[in-house]
């Protein structure tokens, strides 16, 4: 940023704009980590037990836990995993009309970030957890990476699910 700063005041024509855009560069740093501050308090005054169980889980970190109790609310209001799957969005869609019926894949009705940040994590608890790697490449020899990734995040979110109902942490290696 001080490089930026630097090159900025050299180049008079973009002095102006390089600056602004830094300031705003700033000040969006300073919202994050207010952000991030607060999300840490809630964790510890309301959620910590939570929060911290599904942290033992290899790729949920302190904001994915937060994000996911907090949109999730109490996961015994989903009578199955099928109704938390369904918020989350790794359900499969179809389309019919007719005689004609077509598979598409997961549903485009889903909760984005969630979704998102499960995939991400399951990226990770790949590399870490043996059993969901195993899972994994055996999924691989017979979809492409990008869709066996979907059904590892499954995976993940039915192991956060039990792990918040039984009160029993991540244990790696396990297969489910």
């Amino acid at each position: 940023m001080n490089w930026v700063e630097q090159e900025a005041n050299k180049d008079v024509l973009l002095k102006d704009t390089l600056l602004l855009m830094l300031e705003e560069i700033k000040l969006l740093r300073q919202l994050l980590l207010k952000t991030e501050r607060a999300l840490r308090k809630l964790m510890k005054e309301r959620h910590n037990e939570k929060a911290t169980l599904l942290m033992t889980a290899p790729g949920i970190g302190r904001t994915i836990a937060m994000q996911f109790v907090l949109e999730v609310g109490d996961i015994k209001r989903f009578h199955s995993f099928d109704a938390l799957n369904d918020l989350i969005g790794f359900c499969p869609d179809t389309d019919s009309s007719g005689d004609m019926q077509r598979d598409r894949g997961i549903t485009s009705r889903r909760h984005k970030q969630l979704r998102s940040a499960l995939i991400e994590a399951a990226w990770t608890a790949i590399r870490i957890d043996p059993a969901l790697m195993d899972a994994y490449q055996k999924l691989t020899k017979r979809m492409q990476g990008k869709y066996a990734i979907i059904r590892i995040a499954r995976k993940l979110l039915r192991r956060m699910r039990t792990m918040l109902l039984t009160g029993q942490p991540y244990q790696i290696g396990v297969a489910a």
